[in-house]
Parts: C-alpha cells; sequence; structure tokens
C-alpha cells in the first residue's frame, strides 16, 4: 500500500519547488505582452532541474501544441486588493477578477505554443514571461476541455473595441528583422504591445515628437517612428532607428553596452541612421 501524506489544515502554508527556471531576453516586464496570446515572435526555454526525474515526466508531451506554464511572479513581493488594467486606465477592478501580477499567491498562468523539446529544455513561443522566472508545473493545453469560446468575458468584453491593428512597413519589418537575427528579439513585442492601446497618449508610452496622428516610441536606446490612423484603428510602424546621434554612437563611453549593435545596425540599415526618422 503506497503511504499518504497526512493532510494539513486547509490553512497551513504550503511548500512550492519550482520544477525549472525559463530563461528569455526579456528582463523587464515592458518587454512582454500582458497575455501570452498576444505575443507575435518571442521565444524562450524552459530548463527542467536535473535531479528532478523530469526527464521521464516529460514523455509525449511533444505531441500537443500548446501546453499550460504556472509559474511563480517572483519580482512582486506585495499584492493588491483592487487594480488598474493596463487597458482601462480609469477604471479599478478586483484583483481576482484580472491577470495582474500582484496576488496574495503571485502564481501565473500562460497558455503557450510548445515548439520543441530536447533533453530537459521544453522551448516555446508566443509567452508573457521574464528571464529568471520560477517554473511550478506543465500541463497539455486540450481543445475540447480549455477551449470556450462561447464564455462571457465579463468586462473585458470592450477591449476589442479599443484595440488597434499594429502592422509594419516592409521597411520596418526588415529593420526589426535585421536587429532579431542580431540577437534585439524583445524590440518588436514591444511595439506591437505598448502600440495596440491608446498609441498616442504620451502618459502610457514613452512618446518622442507627437504631432498629429503620428509619435516616436521609445525602447531604451531605440525608437520606432509610426502613423497613427483613429478613424481605421490602425498603426503603422515606418522606421526603426538608433537613438544615439552621431557623436554619442561614436563615443567611446558605452554605459549600455550596446553602441557596437548600434554601430552595425547604422551601416547595415542606411536609411535608419542615428536619430533619424
Amino acid at each position: 500500500m503506497p503511504n499518504h501524506p497526512t493532510p494539513s489544515p486547509a490553512d497551513a502554508p504550503l511548500a512550492l519547488t519550482p520544477i525549472g527556471t525559463f530563461h528569455a531576453d526579456a528582463k523587464y516586464a515592458y518587454d512582454v505582452p500582458r497575455q501570452a496570446v498576444l505575443a507575435d515572435s518571442n521565444r524562450g526555454v524552459i530548463t527542467l532541474r536535473p535531479d528532478g526525474n523530469f526527464q521521464d515526466a516529460l514523455r509525449d508531451l511533444d505531441g500537443f501544441s500548446h501546453i499550460w506554464v504556472l509559474f511563480w511572479f517572483h519580482r512582486n513581493q506585495h499584492w493588491r486588493p483592487v487594480v488598474r488594467p493596463p487597458c482601462h486606465r480609469n477604471r479599478k477592478v478586483g484583483v481576482f477578477a484580472s491577470r495582474a501580477p500582484y496576488r496574495p499567491n503571485p502564481i501565473g498562468l500562460s497558455c503557450v505554443e510548445l515548439v520543441a523539446i530536447k533533453g530537459l529544455d521544453i522551448i516555446i513561443a508566443r509567452h508573457d514571461l521574464l528571464d529568471g522566472t520560477p517554473i511550478l508545473d506543465i500541463k497539455p493545453y486540450l481543445p475540447y476541455a480549455d477551449a470556450f469560446p462561447d464564455a462571457d468575458p465579463g468586462w473585458t468584453r470592450d477591449d476589442d473595441n479599443a484595440r488597434f491593428t499594429v502592422r509594419f512597413a516592409d521597411n520596418a519589418h526588415q529593420q526589426l528583422c535585421w536587429l532579431e537575427m542580431n540577437g534585439l528579439t524583445c524590440l518588436r513585442p514591444f511595439i506591437l504591445n505598448h502600440l495596440s492601446y491608446e498609441p498616442l497618449n504620451p502618459r502610457r508610452h514613452r512618446l518622442e515628437a507627437v504631432c498629429d496622428d503620428s509619435a516616436i516610441l521609445a525602447y531604451r536606446t531605440w525608437r520606432a517612428f509610426y502613423h497613427c490612423d483613429p478613424q481605421q484603428r490602425s498603426i503603422t510602424v515606418l522606421n526603426v532607428f538608433s537613438a544615439y546621434n552621431n557623436d554619442e554612437i561614436s563615443d567611446s563611453q558605452d554605459k549600455y553596452r550596446d553602441k557596437a549593435l548600434h554601430r552595425r545596425y547604422t551601416q547595415a540599415q542606411p536609411g535608419a541612421g542615428p536619430a533619424s526618422k
């Protein structure tokens, strides 16, 4: 007969041990979308602990296209009973009616795309996790059990009406592809995330040179110039360029250790020189 642990009182503290850690380029909250499904091109790797007999636990998981990932919001130290949703800045809702990370028990749940499994490394795409996130559990996504197309979205039902469609002009797409091939993978998701809602609101985004229906979105030492069509609720990203001017990009001081990439970029993309639009 198997030995079953003695049940603990319902209010007793729980002990959780992460099964692994998530690794990706996303280091800051603004690097990831507010929901995994809103991600586009980002990827990351869940590396399971080698001492947990998890090789056998992964058996048959590779047949699924999507998985549920339970994780720990490791950067959140406090919880809030009421939160202000990012897409509804003038409204507050209870934290249990939101996906906010400020929870009594900071447990997160995301449905992500399963790309491949290599040993104890699980490669995923379209995620909303930060680098270093502790992973608590993994489960397969089952369409027949997990999808409810007729579910009531509650207070979020107006989200689609507020959302802008973001597209990239051919020039901007090529620029981002070059940056992604050279290691800067967070910029495209950042642009998609920030320009989908209130794209011309400087209180919500780091915007520069807002003029009529055009503006420049700032991301660290990079800038994206875009045009907004309020009637069609669409955004067209036209150009991605360096925030450094010619003198700065040539200066040997490199506080953010990224000037080598900026120099290569401006040489490879002549139309996106320093501080140009």
